[in-house]
């Protein structure tokens, strides 16, 4: 495989980890603003700081599986979102093979 195809695949994987991430934190920035209890009520039940949670909802994933739970437990999610939350986790942080 030529350098700059290895390159290219590899900047698309980037791009799509990049967005999935966004698309969770979209995800919780709505929950929230679903659940009407202010950020600063929300995010040390999840054991987060306010400044941790904005940044999950700008696209920083939590950097735990458990913060995730939580993150839904606060919020109240039922289980379907839950499911898609874990998807757009897992798309975010699965690694392309090398090649």
């Amino acid at each position: 495989m030529s350098t700059s195809l290895a390159s290219s695949i590899s900047n698309c994987a980037a791009a799509r980890r990049d967005t999935s991430a966004r698309h969770f934190g979209e995800n919780i920035r709505i929950a929230r603003s679903n659940d009407g209890r202010p950020l600063e009520e929300l995010a040390p039940k999840a054991g987060l700081t306010v400044e941790e949670w904005e940044a999950i909802e700008s696209g920083q994933l939590p950097e735990r599986w458990e913060q995730v739970l939580l993150l839904g437990m606060v919020l109240r999610i039922g289980p379907k979102w839950m499911k898609h939350l874990r998807k757009l986790c897992e798309s975010a942080t699965r690694q392309e093979p090398h090649r």
